[in-house]
């Protein structure tokens, strides 16, 4: 269990630890600030405009996080008070995703700069699990099935019609079955294979970063 990591290698499972509730966290102030831009005052009145992994996540989260690596956040908004009504959801719903891209953006050029610098190992391990985190984290959300990002931004752009519906009747037996495809070598194996394509577009790019 991913536990058993705090007394085999402290370094490592606090990484984790503290990579996996600052990317959820970022990840629902994504949310709350796309929905407050689209004039929606839920995450204001709710106080999820906030860097408190409490009230994004609660409790459960933070320690299911702490005990097996893998936790969730919820932000509270209003669709129907976004300015733009269909569009605001697709908007608010990929903000989220898209903050963790943006993270693994970042992370993945730390990395060539931390790799280039022959940084200790701690700085690489912290780096190459945000970016891989992240990474997994926006591949994940975007996979179109309730109540993931992926299936809210899909039925907004696109009329899903009786297969929207059908999927909304079944969850959570479809998020389930994802869950289970995730814990698969195959996703990790994308989600790696997408963190060594940015480290790579990074070096290309940064002279003398190679």
């Amino acid at each position: 269990m991913f536990i058993d990591y705090l007394f085999k290698d402290p370094s490592y499972y606090f990484t984790v630890v503290i990579v996996v509730i600052g990317s959820i966290v970022l990840h629902e102030l994504g949310h709350a600030l796309a929905a407050t831009w689209e004039g929606d005052p839920t995450p204001q009145q709710r106080g999820h405009l906030t860097w408190n992994p409490v009230v994004h996540m609660g409790w459960l989260s933070i320690g299911l996080a702490a005990v097996i690596g893998i936790a969730w956040g919820l932000t509270p908004v209003t669709p129907s008070r976004f300015r733009h009504r269909r569009w605001g959801d697709v908007i608010v719903s990929f903000a989220g995703p898209a903050v963790n891209l943006a993270l693994a953006i970042v992370a993945a050029l730390v990395m060539v700069f931390v790799v280039r610098g022959d940084a200790p190992d701690l700085p690489r391990q912290f780096w190459w699990v945000a970016l891989m985190f992240n990474v997994a984290l926006f591949l994940l959300n975007m996979i179109p099935v309730p109540p993931l990002d992926g299936f809210t931004i899909l039925s907004g752009a696109v009329d899903l019609g009786e297969v929207g519906a059908m999927l909304r009747r079944a969850h959570p037996f479809p998020l389930i079955i994802v869950f289970v495809l995730i814990s698969r070598g195959p996703f990790w194996d994308l989600a790696q294979s997408g963190s060594e394509a940015l480290v790579r577009f990074w070096a290309l790019i940064l002279p003398g970063a190679g």
